[in-house]
């Protein structure tokens, strides 16, 4: 009896054994696979986070690029961070003006997608063909603006000028005299005008035979209020700070400025550049291109000589190029640009880029006689002249986009042709027309 009951104890004692053997091997089983599978799922998550931060990571780079406009930009970039590797794709939608990049980004079995897309923002307004400050406007015989003039001061015509659009003389010292308009007119005063739709004004100075106006006469009339050109001060400051951060300067000391003005004449790419002397692009042999990359700052006069090329390089896209002529310390009789020959100015391809000459010269708006800009002789294609506190003469023979500046003085046979994309002038750098981000997420 005492030899069947050891037996039986002992067989239980085996059988616990193996349970426990087999239910420790089970959870120890378990626990193996656990540990196995969230190291898996850590290793996966890891993985999964550097794959993120390198597709967010060129997202970003694309688009600083962009917005600042300062480095190229291809329509595939990639870029390696550790084991994960990510490749973006840009593609822009011109009619919409909208940006879209894809990025995805892969580390081993994991891969995360990210999204971008931005819109083209409002941009530097150029909305009239001639903008003049307290200065005003004189246009000889045979003048033409196809576009709208506003001037903070008088509008004087002469002989055959005429403005294919609307004119607006602002203010109570508001003049219009002695021209012709295929739109309405806006001053306080007009004198031997004619205006093919309305005419706003105070005072008459004639009879209304001598003021034929093709619509209805609305008088007496608020004023008009003074405009303000369309790019300030601190914007063009910007420009130029730009230009230092992220480009070259040949300084006053450099040979090459040895004689006061530094000459341009072979082919040659330039961008984001400052010159501390006078800057003369003249042509030599059939020619010389210039290509603009970016803005150009002359701390001195800017001339151009017996007829260059100005170009803007394709990369560019629609943006527009400022060729600045500025020297703080001399903005009476310095801080010039003249345009001696034919000159041909040729955007980036984009029927919305251009090039702005952009004077800083002082001289008109302190009582002098000096001229901000001068066009001697013809200037032809994608070209803007500006100045906010400068004289801009224009000679015969001429076509030039839109013309701002304090005072303006058109000579015969010249033509003013706006272009509807001024209205909203995108540059290469600063904030004179940036991006809207419309959207930024993650995809995958």
């Amino acid at each position: 009896m005492t030899q069947q009951t050891n037996s039986i104890r002992g067989a239980a004692m085996l059988i616990f054994v193996l349970f426990f053997a087999f239910t420790t091997s089970a959870l120890l089983f378990i626990l193996g696979q656990s540990i196995f599978s969230d190291l898996a799922d850590f290793s996966r998550l890891a993985d999964s986070k550097q794959a993120f931060f390198t597709s967010e990571s060129l997202t970003d780079d694309v688009v600083y690029r962009l917005v600042y406009g300062t480095y190229t930009i291809d329509s595939e970039e990639t870029l390696a961070m550790g084991a994960a590797v990510a490749y973006s794709t840009t593609t822009y939608d011109s009619p919409a003006d909208v940006y879209t990049i894809e990025t995805a980004a892969r580390k081993g079995t994991t891969l995360r997608k990210s999204m971008a897309e931005m819109s083209i923002g409002a941009g530097s307004a150029f909305n009239y063909g001639l903008q003049a400050g307290n200065g005003g406007i004189q246009l000889a015989n045979n003048s033409r603006i196809i576009g709208n003039v506003y001037s903070n001061g008088t509008v004087q015509g002469a002989g055959s000028a005429e403005v294919w659009g609307d004119i607006v003389s602002a203010g109570p010292a508001g003049l219009i005299a002695d021209i012709t308009a295929t739109g309405s007119v806006f001053a306080n005063t007009i004198d031997h005008i004619e205006a093919e739709k309305d005419a706003h004004y105070n005072i008459q100075i004639g009879t209304n035979a001598q003021n034929p106006v093709g619509g209805t006469r609305f008088t007496p009339w608020v004023v008009a209020p003074t405009s303000t050109f369309p790019v300030a001060t601190s914007t063009i400051q910007q420009w130029k700070d730009a230009v230092l951060e992220h480009g070259t300067v040949i300084a006053a000391t450099d040979p090459a400025c040895s004689s006061g003005t530094y000459t341009i004449d072979t082919n040659i790419t330039i961008g984001f550049l400052k010159v501390e002397c006078n800057l003369d692009i003249v042509k030599t042999g059939p020619s010389t291109i210039v290509t603009l990359t970016g803005p150009v700052w002359v701390q001195g006069n800017l001339s151009f000589t017996q007829g260059p090329t100005i170009r803007v390089h394709p990369s560019i896209g629609r943006r527009s190029v400022q060729m600045i002529a500025d020297n703080p310390t001399n903005r009476l009789t310095s801080s010039k640009i003249e345009i001696r020959n034919s000159t041909n100015y040729i955007g980036s391809g984009d029927s919305r880029s251009y090039i702005m000459l952009l004077s800083m010269n002082e001289s008109a708006e302190t009582g002098g006689a000096d001229y901000g800009i001068r066009i001697s002789q013809s200037a032809n294609g994608s070209v803007i002249a500006y100045t906010n506190s400068g004289l801009v003469e224009i000679g015969n023979g001429i076509d030039l986009r839109a013309i701002t500046g304090y005072q303006i003085n058109v000579a015969q046979n010249t033509d003013v042709v706006y272009e509807i994309g001024l209205a909203s002038l995108l540059f290469t750098s600063g904030p004179g027309g940036g991006y809207i981000l419309n959207d930024w997420q993650q995809a995958q």
